[in-house]
């Protein structure tokens, strides 16, 4: 492969025009109706909650662990040990203690006793979440924390349009939050939401602050819908300051409203989700039949789960990964939630997660996005299978 052709781990799109259509709705009553039409595309797809369109689906984490904290004197929430790190940085926003939880290596579901021990050591509540496209088994974990009186809040900022026994990820809880950023299955660039049905949260009216000038998102989407492709993106991913590919630790930040040029991408995206959906859902099904005879390197998919097929996730060794990374193969979280000084320091019970760390080590996810053309991915499936 030419040394100048490299590719993201994970791209979606930005439809034709949309960019174009988010500068006009930067401001305004532009923006007002860019805000209602994304507003309305969004409960279609989950008529039975309401829902708060913020600038990310941490605020909408964070947001959602502050209305539910109530009068607790010591509120935690258990996370899973092996997650985005922003898990961490709303429970600091909230004002919360952590109990970590380990997850399964192989099938990326929370381990049952891990779970249980948070739940004994005192957690108020719970975030279940799900990655690449893969939804862990919410009912069961809401009927492991029911029995505490824990609150669940189900963090679908991956689940990439999957779904489970039919129901589509951030739909299984009655509070969940959902994420628009570039990485995401439905990418405006930016953003995120909070859903709740009433039940849960009642007639909930948060004060969030207004959104944040329109211009920085505009100059960033536009710049990383360019520079993704692939004789252009080993350029910023040679760029050591942009962080692209790593996982970073971020700071809370005050819970915003989504502005106008965001929710004019995120209508686009919703409007494209079920062609880039489809086609994803294809290419994890080839890596399926291509990587058949090596069941230990792949994560099973829970019964009646339809995967979003955001990545394909695998457990390689850093010598098998290292030559497949401008293929877009990547390590998705090398470091456990413990293992973050900022999230450590709010971390009251960490007990030994094996399987969390394993993961961190070895887990490593396989483009599923349309950038890849099919002898790409037979490179990658070759440099496997032969090492």
């Amino acid at each position: 492969m030419p040394r100048w052709r490299c590719f993201p781990p994970v791209h979606s799109a930005l439809p034709a025009g949309a960019l174009s259509s988010a500068f006009v709705s930067r401001s305004g009553q532009r923006a007002e109706l860019a805000l209602s039409n994304a507003q309305k595309a969004l409960s279609a797809r989950y008529p039975q909650h309401d829902l708060l369109l913020l600038q990310s689906g941490t605020a909408a984490l964070q947001l959602a662990l502050t209305a539910t904290r109530g009068s607790l004197p010591n509120p935690c929430v258990a996370l899973p040990a092996y997650a985005c790190p922003d898990l961490g940085t709303a429970a600091i926003g909230a004002g919360f203690t952590v109990a970590l939880y380990d997850v399964n290596p192989v099938t990326l579901q929370p381990d049952q006793q891990s779970l249980v021990a948070a739940l004994q050591f005192g957690a108020t509540h719970v975030v279940a979440a799900h990655l690449f496209g893969r939804l862990v088994d919410v009912p069961a974990l809401m009927h492991a924390a029911q029995q505490f009186g824990a609150v669940v809040i189900e963090d679908a900022a991956q689940h990439a349009g999957g779904t489970l026994h039919g129901t589509r990820g951030g739909a299984l809880a009655p509070i969940s939050i959902l994420s628009f950023g570039r990485g995401k299955g439905i990418n405006a660039g930016a953003g995120g939401a909070l859903l709740w049905n009433k039940e849960a949260l009642g007639e909930f009216a948060p004060a969030i602050e207004p959104a944040a000038p329109a211009l920085k998102h505009l100059l960033v989407a536009s710049a990383a819908n360019a520079l993704s492709h692939p004789w252009l993106y080993a350029l910023p991913n040679a760029i050591p300051a942009l962080g692209l590919g790593q996982t970073q630790y971020h700071p809370p930040q005050p819970a915003r409203s989504m502005h106008g040029s965001a929710a004019a991408l995120l209508y686009a995206a919703l409007e494209a989700e079920p062609e880039i959906l489809q086609a994803r859902r294809r290419v994890e099904q080839w890596y399926d039949h291509e990587l058949a005879t090596m069941p230990q390197l792949k994560c099973e998919i829970l019964p009646g789960c339809v995967s979003g097929a955001l990545r394909y996730p695998v457990r390689l060794t850093p010598a098998q990964g290292q030559p497949l990374t401008r293929l877009g193969v990547a390590r998705s979280y090398p470091r456990t939630l413990a293992e973050y000084p900022q999230i450590r320091d709010v971390v009251t019970h960490s007990p030994a997660t094996p399987g969390a760390t394993h993961l961190a080590a070895t887990l490593h996810t396989l483009p599923t996005h349309a950038l890849l053309s099919d002898t790409d991915r037979q490179a990658i499936v070759r440099c496997i299978t032969e090492s």
